[in-house]
């Protein structure tokens, strides 16, 4: 599916009824603007061939669309001790990169208070985020299973089980899988229940 409802008809996932949006795996790839997944024809998904410009990090290889992404990106390859690298005013911890740096301030200023327990986030969004810990809603739909989340990170870590590629492997059964917290679960099931 190349379409984030393209698992939906009508209203229904997998013939439950929807009660959050749909995402498909491909929903998943074009996030932040340092990926895109390219097609067997190397353009990008659901679309005409283009030949974007990549920028390419000199020292670890990642790919980026634009050369300010790669600019941002290079703050992280700087020692901790370098020139650049700059302290918390508040907490004095040390940052390489600046919007990392940025976001970590924001910590240190909390103003939006759940009213139910208490807790601050600096951010409104992240707030709304929490509440859902509170009323159990959980607006990211699987368009694959039907599986719905609360967090829209904790969708895009599940949609991986829907992958072909499980690069982590049991070492008793063989049984393979497509996150490495999934492995440590099997670890502690029935499969290594008694083993010595």
């Amino acid at each position: 599916p190349d379409s984030p409802h393209s698992g939906m008809a009508g209203g229904y996932i997998n013939g439950d009824a929807a009660v959050s949006e749909g995402y498909a795996v491909d929903a998943f790839f074009i996030t932040d603007g340092r990926s895109r997944r390219k097609t067997s024809s190397g353009g990008a998904p659901g679309g005409p061939e283009r030949h974007l410009p990549r920028h390419t990090c000199g020292e670890c290889g990642k790919s980026y669309a634009t050369s300010s992404n790669l600019s941002r990106h290079k703050q992280t390859h700087r020692s901790l001790d370098s020139k650049m690298a700059k302290k918390c005013p508040t907490c004095g911890k040390v940052y390489v990169s600046m919007p990392a740096m940025a976001m970590h301030l924001l910590t240190h200023d909390l103003k939006h208070k759940c009213q139910v327990c208490g807790k601050a986030f600096s951010r409104p969004w992240l707030l709304q985020g929490h509440m859902r810990s509170h009323t159990g809603e959980k607006p990211f739909g699987c368009a694959h299973c039907g599986k719905a989340f609360a967090d829209r990170s904790n969708l895009r870590a599940h949609m991986q089980t829907h992958s072909a590629f499980k690069h982590f492997k049991c070492k008793r059964c063989s049984k393979t899988f497509a996150l490495k917290s999934y492995l440590n679960k099997h670890y502690e099931s029935a499969c290594f229940k008694g083993a010595g």
